[in-house]
């Protein structure tokens, strides 16, 4: 069947199909990267499923997606679908989602639930509606979990809602490996009422026929190996059989394919509304005990990297704020896609969403949100991979197809405004020879990967480059801050690399700063006013003589030195170490500690150990 290859002049992405008389329509975005422009091609195709075109449309700066008829829209677009005179959309608001169809004056809620809802999709059968969309939540506890599955519905002409009778097969929300989820739907129906669902995996898309029958097998459409693919399988009829169009990792695959058959499925009624059975509470953290506030300043908790279906992660950008935001009870966030990884690019576009989605979730005061993606060298002896964070909205991304060397892109962003932090050092490398204190202030020493602060550590780490950690590059005397993160990508026990089974919780970065915003978090960040903690939210404050953590000081004599962690567990101690190693280790008394003491050194941090095995790790205090 007809393939559209990437090319490197000339990147796609996003097919959109519809039906028309005698065939269909393809459309989708071209980045003509020559030109740095976007813009929407398309193509005819017959019964038989050829091909004639594309016919290119006019030229725009960026186009974040394309609608239902293949015109440009905003980022907001992807959380509803259109057929004819009926809308479904989701929404999320105090951490409940809600799925609603709309059809003239009728206003029917289909779904509603503690946690995330995405993607919908939208097909017209006879007497109602068939609507689809993805989903976090259990269907044994109705808890919040880390995989997605795909939900169906079929919405009367009278508002009633039903569900399929027949259970799903192979639903699956604790598989494991590297295959997992099943999100972003696309439908077609059939002649005599049979239903074709197309989704996507982690890693391949797949199709699962239901009809009178009951369910069938899920499909594989792709190889399932690891890669960048597009969000969804576009889907449409094509005559008496039906033509899909997906992205996968080198082209846009067009596939022309039976359409499904074996009759209506038998429909029961649906549970609508799950939140009266759920338990589920945001966590709680006692501010009142956050040594910063002695200081004017406030302890804040996010997660700085992680990806989704933008790259090589699953669900969709908006999932990952409200995620961090109503599940965790994270102040702030940065989704880090890749922009340019295994068979993906991130073009003008893409990168407007982005940053779209990003200005809708921040909520100054509440929740914060950073512009961020990852810059993807090559692994050791190469520059690693490095994220990227920008002040503000509107500047380029910079790509490792430009400047494929760390010290290039360190200076290239800092000319920006922004800052880069190298991540899994003892994986895909440092970079020791890019480093710049200025332009990457801190870096990531504990994610789902493990921890890189030393070798031989505790909590494991991925990779064999123990000269790469971070105690062998400060004992070289570079400076640089700490922060965790978990790198996640929605899988769980991060297909077999991690060591908790979610993935969110393996890393989290710690701000102390005057106030919860954007700028606020991303000024804490190049101050070096962070800390890094393996998914858990330790409050600490420490202070040489009289400095705060990622200080740079003159001494001469013995350090002054002041810790104070609050943790969410027993503490069984607090160390301090300088280039020496550890110096000196406190007990703890419950789950707090506050010691004073002296030491001599070039620089020094803090690490806190709870009883559980989970630590924090405070930026170094570094003296002349």
């Amino acid at each position: 069947m007809p393939s559209l290859p990437q090319t490197p002049e000339r990147y796609l992405r996003a097919p959109r199909l519809r039906s028309t008389p005698g065939g269909a329509e393809l459309r989708a975005v071209a980045w003509d990267c020559e030109e740095g422009v976007e813009r929407t091609l398309r193509w005819q195709l017959d019964e038989d499923g050829a091909l004639e075109g594309p016919e290119e449309g006019t030229a725009h700066a960026a186009i974040p997606v394309l609608d239902e008829d293949g015109q440009p829209a905003g980022a907001a677009a992807e959380l509803r679908a259109r057929e004819g005179d009926a809308e479904v959309w989701v929404r999320v608001e105090g951490g409940v989602a809600e799925v609603r169809l709309r059809r003239g004056e009728d206003d029917v809620l289909v779904w509603r639930a503690k946690g995330t809802a995405a993607a919908p999709a939208l097909a017209r059968a006879e007497g109602g509606h068939w609507i689809a969309w993805h989903h976090d939540v259990r269907e044994d506890d109705a808890r919040p979990d880390v995989a997605k599955w795909i939900a169906l519905r079929f919405v009367s002409d009278a508002g009633e809602v039903r569900a399929p009778s027949a259970p799903m097969k192979e639903r699956d929300r604790d598989r494991e490996g590297v295959e997992q989820s099943f999100e972003f739907p696309a439908l077609v129906v059939g002649d005599d009422g049979a239903v074709a669902l197309f989704g996507r995996g982690s890693h391949n898309f797949w199709r699962q026929d239901l009809s009178a029958a009951g369910w069938g097998p899920r499909v594989g459409l792709s190889d399932g190996e690891w890669g960048s693919r597009g969000r969804r399988c576009a889907a449409a009829r094509l005559g008496s059989r039906l033509v899909t169009a997906r992205r996968e990792r080198r082209a846009i695959e067009v596939v022309v394919q039976d359409a499904p058959a074996g009759g209506a499925p038998a429909l029961a009624p649906a549970t609508i509304d799950l939140t009266a059975r759920q338990r589920f509470e945001l966590p709680a953290l006692d501010r009142t005990r956050d040594p910063a506030r002695r200081h004017g300043l406030s302890t804040y908790f996010g997660d700085i990297q992680q990806h989704s279906a933008h790259s090589d992660g699953v669900g969709g950008a908006d999932e990952a704020y409200w995620r961090a935001r109503w599940r965790y009870g994270d102040d702030f966030v940065a989704l880090t896609d890749h922009e340019s990884f295994l068979g993906k690019r991130t073009g003008p576009g893409e990168w407007e969403y982005l940053q779209q989605v990003a200005d809708r979730h921040e909520a100054p005061g509440a929740f914060a949100t950073l512009l961020a993606y990852e810059w993807t060298g090559k692994m050791y002896p190469g520059p690693g991979h490095k994220c990227v964070y920008l002040p503000e909205r509107g500047l380029p991304l910079v790509s490792r197809d430009e400047l494929p060397e760390g010290r290039a892109l360190v200076q290239r962003i800092k000319e920006l405004g922004g800052i880069a932090a190298p991540h899994h050092i003892g994986w895909t490398g440092c970079d020791e020879e890019g480093h710049d204190p200025e332009g990457q202030p801190f870096w990531e020493i504990v994610s789902c990967h493990g921890c890189y602060e030393h070798a031989d550590h505790p909590l494991g780490m991925r990779g064999e480059h123990t000269h790469q950690l971070a105690d062998v590059m400060l004992k070289k005397g570079h400076r640089f801050g700490f922060t965790g993160s978990t790198d996640s990508h929605g899988l769980l026990w991060h297909h077999g690399e991690a060591r908790k089974r979610d993935p969110y919780r393996t890393g989290l970065c710690a701000v102390q700063a005057p106030e919860l915003s954007r700028d606020a978090v991303f000024s804490a960040l190049r101050a070096r006013r962070c800390y890094a903690t393996s998914g858990v939210k330790i409050l600490l404050d420490v202070r040489v003589n009289g400095a705060p953590m990622g200080s740079e000081i003159e001494a001469s004599g013995p350090l002054e030195v002041e810790v104070e962690a609050v943790a969410e567990g027993p503490i069984a101690r607090v160390d301090l170490v300088t280039e020496a190693g550890t110096i000196t280790s406190a007990p703890g008394e419950g789950d707090a500690v506050r010691f004073e003491g002296e030491l001599e050194g070039r620089y020094v941090y803090a690490r806190v150990v709870q009883e559980d095995g989970e630590m924090a790790w405070s930026s170094p205090v570094f003296v002349d």
